[in-house]
């Protein structure tokens, strides 16, 4: 019989989502054999998502701190046959139901076995129930993800944080104007994709270098929206300008983004 976890977030729990998540956990095949209330610290959230250092990560983790410590959490310990895949079956379930978005999606578990075995040491033996430790042959640590610019030199990062986390937690946020490059009537546009190859931090830092001028909360946003929908139209403007930019994303190993025609404004 295999154990594995599932973190319901704050959101999850102010949502009321909870009874969706156990019924998915029930329909998986999996029973709650232990539950813990938690408050994650910023420095949990440093171990338990290993992948994100400072000075490489300095947007994701402050996104991470604000997401995860808006409010109580709550752990649990699964069980059942084949446990890991269907702990992240509930996962996707759950995400694909309800998410909002990166920093509104509910709930965690271990995409590895190696990242189940460091992050449930860390939430559980807190009881009987859930004493006996987790063990892999897989490295516990996972792989850095791809680096950015420290911003702390550029910007008050927690204060960027708050001021777009509203936009984040919204169900159907506006789509960002793109950013203009020059003042010539825009003949092309800079179009990006969503890239998992790539971190939050790798991306916003390509789409800042190629796009002179731009703000950095403006980056973020026009970053986060491409990825939700799939493709977005991050700038406009004459060809060279668009082509420059491209390029710069490209040399940055942004492989999903492209140039197409300006988008059509309507009354224009």
């Amino acid at each position: 019989m295999e154990r594995s976890f599932l973190l319901l977030k704050p959101d999850c729990l102010r949502t009321g989502r909870t009874v969706a998540v156990e019924a998915a956990v029930a329909e998986a095949g999996l029973r709650i054999v232990c539950r813990h209330p938690v408050s994650l610290t910023p420095s949990e959230v440093r171990f338990l998502w290993s992948e994100y250092t400072d000075g490489a990560h300095v947007l994701m983790l402050a996104f991470l701190e604000r997401y995860l410590g808006d409010g109580p959490s709550e752990v649990l310990l699964l069980a059942g046959p084949d446990a890991f895949e269907a702990a992240r079956r509930v996962k996707r379930a759950i995400r694909s139901r309800y998410a909002n978005g990166p920093f509104a999606n509910l709930i965690h578990t271990a995409e590895r076995r190696g990242e189940l075995a460091r992050q449930a040491n860390h939430l559980f033996g807190r009881c009987a129930a859930c004493a006996d430790p987790f063990v892999s042959d897989e490295p516990l640590v996972n792989a850095p993800r791809p680096a950015g610019r420290d911003f702390r030199r550029e910007v008050d990062v927690p204060g960027l944080v708050e001021s777009l986390w509203p936009a984040l937690q919204s169900a159907d946020p506006p789509a960002p104007a793109p950013h203009r490059l020059g003042g010539r009537a825009p003949e092309s546009a800079l179009y990006l994709g969503a890239d998992p190859a790539h971190s939050l931090d790798s991306t916003v830092t390509a789409v800042w270098s190629a796009l002179p001028g731009i703000a950095l909360a403006h980056a973020v946003t026009l970053m986060l929206y491409a990825g939700r929908v799939g493709g977005y139209p991050i700038a406009v403007g004459g060809q060279r300008a668009v082509s420059r930019g491209h390029r710069t994303l490209i040399a940055h190993g942004i492989t999903a983004c492209g140039i197409g025609p300006a988008p059509v404004r309507h009354g224009a």
